[in-house]
């Protein structure tokens, strides 16, 4: 139970600390397009912390007269995150709830809208899966989705705060892991357009979900996302549509952060990334487990299920040299 002593009058920041009321919180740039300008959003308490401390004024719920803020949005729950489309937040019962960003302009936000249906859709044709976070409700209405509340957050953030601790084993599970979440999607013609180690969430047994699929592309349709540099093959032309290859491209650059906790070439800069990349110049893998893995995921030589059946053998050569070395 969040204690309600910790939100006084003002709402959240994004890293969850607390802000008086009278200072509006900017909402970061989206990945929609870009209609209007900067916008800066008031996030102000709801029903939610009432019922964790019902003695709380009125006042304490309503913005400030003096407010300058585009937007006035009020809150689910503790704010974990602000995505590219939504909000993310955590009531006290638990599950996490995403909202489509309140925007000025009513055509991005029938965008985050669209990307929340495309989302919740998503979830309806992969239905329960150990890969995937579970959905426990949508609302058509609202387009607010209801879904698990995965433990331990981002790989990307899981990772940066344990790289050390982490063991061959666990690395190999979470890269097998990784092929099977996109696998299941390339099984229903889904591409994700966004692979990269912040999709990815940590469960309590730091079992690895896919996640994040307001930006997909669904039986050929346009997506609206796309992956960062180190994690796409170079576009030439952005009117042609991404391919499943392109995926397993982004998929090798996961495996690679996987398995070396750093981005591919992390030290050069992202327009040199692609020229490297557009010749054919991949990081050196030699001293990786599955280096070789990496490469044909690089050089687009093999599908998500076939990453997967190559990454079980791996791990269980890899077990069977730990048992003969003891």
């Amino acid at each position: 139970m969040v204690n309600g002593s910790e939100y006084p009058k003002g709402g959240l920041r994004i890293t969850m600390e607390t802000e008086q009321c009278k200072t509006p919180i900017v909402v970061p740039p989206t990945t929609t397009p870009n209609y209007s300008k900067d916008t800066t959003t008031l996030i102000i308490p709801g029903l939610w912390m009432r019922e964790i401390n019902p003695d709380l004024p009125d006042d304490y719920f309503k913005p400030p007269a003096s407010t300058r803020a585009d937007n006035i949005y009020v809150s689910k729950g503790v704010l974990l995150d602000i995505g590219g489309t939504a909000y993310l937040e955590r009531p006290p019962s638990g599950e996490v709830i995403k909202t489509p960003l309140p925007d000025v302009d009513p055509r991005c936000f029938r965008e985050n809208c669209r990307n929340m249906r495309i989302e919740a859709r998503v979830y309806k044709i992969l239905g329960n899966h150990p890969r995937v976070p579970k959905l426990l409700s949508w609302d058509p209405e609202t387009c607010c989705i209801r879904m698990e509340y995965v433990t331990h957050g981002s790989l990307k953030d899981y990772m940066d705060k344990n790289e050390e601790k982490l063991s061959p084993e666990l690395r190999l599970r979470w890269a097998k892991q990784a092929a099977e979440g996109l696998a299941l999607l390339h099984l229903h013609d889904i591409l994700h357009c966004d692979i990269s180690p912040r999709n990815f969430l940590l469960d309590e047994n730091l079992d690895l979900k896919i996640s994040d699929f307001g930006g997909v592309s669904i039986s050929g349709a346009e997506p609206t996302a796309t992956a960062g540099t180190r994690f796409r093959w170079p576009v030439m032309d952005w009117d042609i549509p991404p391919t499943a290859e392109d995926d397993v491209f982004s998929l090798g650059s996961l495996i690679y952060f996987i398995m070396t906790g750093v981005y591919p070439y992390k030290d050069i800069p992202s327009d040199e990334v692609e020229k490297l990349y557009m010749n054919w110049e991949f990081p050196d893998v030699s001293d990786i487990v599955c280096g070789d893995i990496i490469y044909r995921c690089w050089y687009r030589k093999i599908t998500a299920g076939e990453v997967f059946n190559a990454l079980e053998q791996v791990s269980r050569q890899h077990v069977a040299e730990v048992i003969s070395g003891l």
